[in-house]
């Protein structure tokens, strides 16, 4: 496995929790550290938590002395590793183990070892080597600075029976250090523990320590002597080198970008949790840092939403860049959401770890993901396992309640379903966004994405030969193919959102304004008809009897006068949006009755027309011929709608709510999007475009990873900043697009399959489970275990496989 050298200016991303690889984590109190290896108060290589908001901060950290430098005076504490004798250097990194290099003091080497036993107790070993020609005597001082929450204590030195330990109280918890053969230090200006090592010339002296959090000291004490119980560590630190021998390695001749892919598959892997009762199969949180973990409740159910449970579109970018790693992992998730699901085919759009459902049905993505396992893992028996409930699932979203016309179509029932919460159409949270009724629109997005769930079903049924199920489905993707077809424009080479009932894309306008109540003369017609939106703005949380009256005529000519009641309204913090449920060739008036001047009203039609990322995915789901997909490659490629110095934004910059920072509008970098449209674009040749949108993509990662030794929820579009949580799991580097666009995919130890050129100007290396794969533009060279080496010149997709 790889040895690292990275320094403080390198791209890092150092959080450190319990695996649940190697054992179940604490969903309820799962305590979680970061190692920062300079900078804070005082500065210092040290390792931090907040105890999910428990406590204000706390950290821990060495000291040394050199205690025969001046016999006349004690020597000055050397923890600042700006004073060291040779720099900290990270040399691995894991979920739950992190290792880095120094000399604090002239010729002592001193390797540090940090390793989250479980959900309560981190542990650390530091190995400390005299590389010099005399004896040494050194004095290292181990620190535990607690800043609590009110009414707590600092830590400080507690004797139990003939342990000497410091505690301190914070929240619930009372953390307790423990360090291996030292008593109290009196000599530091922080609470510590002191050991000193009397080292002959290459010799090597050991300090074992753990911090515990519990309720109370004697329960931390308890849970850190049964971390020092499993000593010898070396077979614990073992586990954890064999549980991770399974990460691809990629080497792509930058070093940023190899370690940017490195942490990528780090974190990803950190974000499970569990398993529980109510999910039998651990699962994914959206963000495991130090200020996150700490259920009140007790049992999780009161997590934050970043907490409480697994979304589709987050797995859809996590699984295929675990599953290499973790299989299991992966399935497990896809094995959560089938045990959730109801007899009728229903899946819950969020089913969480403390039993937590949000009741909507969840984003047609699950046959995708499973098909991507199957790829990397090619286990037919979990496809045939998973494959009834998948099916299932697809054909309840052709239910009335989600296909509301019944035109084998389904419409979203909420932006907050299709994970666009910003969507510049249909958010009816914000006063920048146009607010109208997603349920009367047919979304692009949504059909792609029922169309590459029908299509992955397919696959999957043909494998497993279930032929009868193949011409159900085959009309199902006909269906959704013809109709998105007719959501094309020429004119602004991209897919639009549709009106459900006539199914035309109508630009719209401003019909009326004004305070209070309102009644005007409109006398306009429409072709194709208009919808009438209502949008009213007012005092915070005021919710008024609003009603609307429209007078016009219908598609066929006939007079109505339909009615909006207070209860079709929809308000969030003083706007209230609502839309009318009939189409009109003709408005002749609007009156609208119950507001106060307190309130401004905006009567318009609604707008179709505005452009955004999701309209563009049926470039990922393989749907547009030819001659369109070259028209999105073109919309895509736009710089004044799409082509973004670091990444495809959430709508097209020439949108009115566009934001590059995502700020009061629109706008900013998500991966879930950018991640399919990169697909798409290899799938339909345009490699050389995909490897610039990961270079895009990547100058923003690596700024916070530089700067802020983090990934981030979403970047901006614009310029070098991060948006959103910190480790948010769809945000780090793409590693499994990355593959793609290379055109590499190692199954095993035995068998690869490669495909296309690689686009990126430097030779490019995948190790993985024994097997070298190099790729230099079309030319490959696979190296198996048993050394026998393969070179394949063709672009063609072809298997290679070491049947020695």
């Amino acid at each position: 496995m790889r040895t690292w050298n990275l320094t403080a200016d390198d791209p890092l991303a150092l959080r450190l929790a319990a695996d649940v690889r190697l054992g179940p984590t604490d969903y309820a109190d799962d305590q979680i550290w970061e190692l920062t290896l300079a900078g804070g108060d005082p500065p210092a290589l040290a390792l931090r938590t907040a105890y999910g908001l428990r406590c204000r901060d706390a950290r821990l950290f060495a000291s040394f002395r050199d205690v025969g430098t001046a016999p006349a005076a004690a020597p000055p504490f050397v923890t600042d590793p700006k004073d060291f004798a040779a720099p900290v250097t990270l040399t691995k990194f894991y979920v739950s183990y992190l290792e880095v290099r120094y000399s604090p003091l002239p010729a002592i080497q001193v390797v540090a070892e940090y390793w989250a036993a479980d959900s309560h107790a981190v542990a650390g070993r530091l190995t400390i080597a005299n590389e010099g020609s005399m004896p040494r005597t050194v004095a290292v001082h181990l620190s535990s600075v607690l800043r609590p929450s009110e009414g707590g204590e600092v830590m400080g030195p507690v004797k139990i029976g003939d342990t000497n330990l410091l505690t301190g109280k914070t929240g619930n918890l009372v953390p307790a250090l423990v360090a291996e053969g030292p008593g109290p230090a009196d000599v530091t200006p922080w609470p510590s523990l002191s050991r000193t090592l009397e080292l002959a010339p290459g010799e090597t002296g050991y300090c074992h320590w753990v911090q515990a959090a519990r309720a109370s000291a004697e329960e931390s004490l308890a849970a850190a002597r049964a971390v020092f119980a499993r000593r010898p560590w070396e077979a614990e630190f073992s586990k954890i080198e064999l549980v991770n021998a399974s990460n691809p390695e990629i080497e792509t001749g930058d070093r940023d970008w190899d370690a940017a892919f490195a942490f990528a598959h780090k974190v990803s892997l950190a974000c499970y949790v569990g398993p529980t009762s109510h999910l039998t199969h651990p699962s994914f949180i959206f963000t495991r840092i130090p200020e996150r973990g700490y259920s009140r409740a007790g049992d999780g159910s009161d997590h934050p939403w970043q907490w409480d449970g697994q979304v589709a579109t987050e797995a859809y970018v996590n699984l295929p860049i675990i599953t290499p790693a973790a299989p299991e992992l992966a399935k497990g998730v896809i094995r959560n959401w089938l045990a959730v699901q109801a007899p009728d085919g229903f899946i819950d759009w969020k089913p969480g770890l403390a039993g937590q459902r949000n009741r909507a049905l969840c984003i047609p993505l699950l046959a995708s993901i499973a098909w991507q396992i199957y790829e990397h893992t090619e286990d037919r028996d979990f496809l045939a396992e998973v494959y009834p409930g998948l099916r299932q699932f697809f054909e309840h979203w052709f239910r009335p309640k989600y296909d509301r016309d019944q035109d084998g179509v389904p419409e979203w029932t909420h932006t907050i379903q299709s994970a666009f919460d910003s969507n510049p159409s249909f958010d009816r949270f914000s006063r920048w966004a146009q607010a109208a009724d997603i349920t009367q629109a047919e979304s692009p997005d949504l059909a792609a994405y029922l169309y590459r769930e029908a299509q992955s079903l397919i696959a999957i049924s043909q494998l497993l030969n279930i032929p009868d199920d193949v011409p159900g489905l085959s009309r199902r993707a006909e269906t959704l193919r013809a109709a998105v077809a007719k959501m094309w424009n020429d004119a602004t080479g991209s897919y639009h959102y549709v009106d459900r009932d006539h199914h035309e894309s109508p630009t719209g306008g401003v019909l009326a304004q004004g305070r209070g109540e309102v009644s005007a003369e409109i006398n306009r017609r429409f072709a194709p008809s208009a919808r009438v939106l209502i949008r009213s703005y007012g005092p915070g949380e005021a919710r008024p009897p609003v009603s609307v009256a429209i007078h016009g005529r219908g598609r066929r000519g006939r007079r109505r006068i339909e009615t909006i009641k207070p209860s079709h309204f929809q308000w969030y913090w003083g706007m209230g949006t609502a839309s009318s449920e009939k189409l009109y060739a003709e408005i002749e008036r609007v009156e609208v009755n119950g507001l106060t001047d307190e309130f401004e009203t905006t009567v318009s039609t609604t707008d179709y027309t505005r452009q955004d990322q999701t309209l563009l995915l049926p470039l990922w789901a393989g749907l547009p011929d030819r001659g369109r997909a070259e028209a999105l490659r073109k919309t895509i490629l736009d710089p004044e709608r799409y082509w973004r110095p670091y990444g495809i934004p959430n709508c097209s910059a020439q949108d009115p709510a566009y934001r590059p920072d995502n700020r009061d509008g629109s706008g900013g970098v998500w991966m879930m999007w950018n991640t399919m449209l990169g697909e798409g674009l290899v799938e339909y040749g345009y490699r050389d475009e995909a490897a610039e949108l990961i270079r895009h993509v990547m100058a923003a990662m690596l700024h916070t990873l530089k700067n802020e030794k983090t990934f981030r929820e979403a970047y901006n579009s614009d310029a070098l900043e991060g948006l959103g949580d910190r480790d948010y799991l769809w945000g780090v580097a793409p590693a499994y697009l990355f593959l793609k666009t290379v055109g590499i995919r190692i199954i095993s130890s035995r068998k690869v399959w490669l495909t296309g050129r690689n686009p990126f100007p430097n030779t490019v290396t995948i190790r993985y489970r024994g097997v070298s794969v190099s790729k230099s533009g079309s030319t490959s060279v696979v190296v198996f275990p048993s050394e026998r080496e393969v070179v394949v010149t063709s672009v063609a997709e072809q298997m290679v496989e070491d049947n020695m």
